[in-house]
């Protein structure tokens, strides 16, 4: 049943929602090598994340058609790194999603560019299958406390979310501990 959740998480996290969600795979890989061996972690997660790339490549397809946004696909910018890509598309792939580097780039250039599906997945399979083997296989050595991998998935969605959002968050909490513990705080005051 672990295991299911599991892959339900990675075809979540790995789907359209995932520039919003940029780390929190890595926090539930590391926190799932406690109970399962890297191996099989690596497999359902590549192939989770290899459906929902499947699924963002169909939209992505179909969004591009829109009028609105088929005009992003003719300027200037975008065709150069339309072309850029189509030099050696499967390696770009590869290492981008074997990397750190936010791969919402390559999601977006493989359907621009006419990259075939069955390419593309392959692409990503090969490059997130390592990745993921190296995360949970550094986790099944290193346990990570689960207080440090929510505070290190909150912190890394703070910085997605950007700085201004954050802030704004901290200020309404300090408000609102400063208004509950105002009376109590005042009371012990000399």
């Amino acid at each position: 049943m672990k295991l299911v959740t599991f892959f339900a998480i990675a075809l979540f996290v790995h789907g359209p929602l995932s520039p919003f969600l940029p780390t929190a795979f890595e926090a539930t890989l590391l926190y799932y090598a406690r109970l399962y061996p890297a191996w099989l972690l690596a497999l359902v997660g590549t192939l989770g994340a290899s459906v929902a790339e499947g699924v963002n490549y169909r939209l992505l397809n179909w969004a591009t058609e829109l009028p609105k946004l088929a005009r992003l696909g003719k300027q200037r910018a975008m065709r150069w790194s339309v072309t850029a890509f189509r030099r050696a598309p499967f390696w770009t792939t590869v290492i981008v999603i074997f990397s750190p580097i936010p791969d919402s780039a390559v999601r977006l250039l493989a359907p621009l560019a006419r990259y075939p599906l069955p390419k593309f997945l392959g692409a990503v399979a090969l490059g997130r299958f390592p990745r993921l083997l190296l995360v949970a296989g550094v986790g099944g050595i290193v346990p990570v406390p689960t207080w440090a991998l929510l505070v290190g998935g909150v912190a890394a969605a703070g910085l997605a979310l950007g700085r201004q959002p954050v802030a704004s968050a901290f200020r309404w909490l300090r408000a609102r501990y400063r208004d509950r513990y105002a009376v109590s705080v005042a009371g012990f005051r000399l």
